[in-house]
């Protein structure tokens, strides 16, 4: 029999390799710039080269590692040039996710959704600050999300998966919130109810206006940090 076989890879393997070297990349336990040694990896963790690698490989994909040649995996920074195209596509994302729904039947469903979690945030902040920052984090990617879970496409999903990776690592570098807690809510209030409304115009704006803030005070916090996080 003459054919080239594929050789089997053990999936689960690859995928808990690469939970766990990104953990360690989102947390900065692993560098900027630090190299990744496979067969480090691989004897840490008690698994073959074979996982270690496809996991890299997937990392690189995501944007949080950059294999050079010859040299070997090292971890990316997200410099300026990053986080404007990281929030450029954000943008366009969550524009077209709220002009989706605002089309679509389920439109009072998602919105319903959405206005839980709006309820869900209030109770962790007041109009001066935040009672709980992290659980109003949880709340609020999960108001993103609800727009863009809402368009049912797979591919608009791990776009937009992959971009709050990055999101995350930008979030890490700061020690207070971006934004007040009462301008806040009232961007999310205004962005619900264009969708309720089915106000696609103010919905965009909106949207548009939200992350604006967000974006500019992060690209001062890499400029502050020489350049990179």
């Amino acid at each position: 029999m003459n054919r080239v076989w594929t050789p089997i890879q053990h999936t689960h393997l690859t995928d808990q390799v690469y939970d766990e070297v990104r953990a360690r990349i989102l947390s900065r336990a692993i560098k900027i710039d630090e190299q990744i040694n496979v067969e480090e990896v691989a004897n840490e963790l008690n698994v073959s080269r074979t996982p270690v690698v496809d996991a890299i490989k997937r990392l690189a994909a995501d944007g949080l590692v950059e294999v050079r040649a010859r040299r070997g995996t090292f971890v990316k920074g997200i410099t300026e040039r990053d986080a404007i195209e990281i929030f450029q596509i954000r943008e366009a994302l969550e524009r077209f996710a709220a002009r989706f729904v605002i089309e679509s039947p389920e439109n009072s469903a998602v919105t319903a959704k959405m206005r839980t979690l709006l309820e869900t945030m209030t109770g962790f902040m007041s109009d001066s600050e935040f009672k709980d920052y992290t659980a109003f984090s949880v709340a609020d990617s999960a108001f993103h999300n609800t727009l863009i879970d809402a368009c049912d496409n797979q591919r608009l999903k791990t776009n937009y998966e992959n971009l709050n990776i990055h999101m995350h690592i930008m979030r890490s570098h700061f020690y207070r919130p971006l934004v007040p807690p009462k301008r806040v809510h009232a961007e999310h209030t205004a962005i619900l109810e264009a969708v309720v409304s089915k106000d696609a115009a103010a919905a965009e704006r909106g949207i548009s206006e939200h992350l604006a803030a967000t974006r500019e005070k992060m690209i001062n916090n890499i400029r502050n940090s020489g350049g990179v996080l």
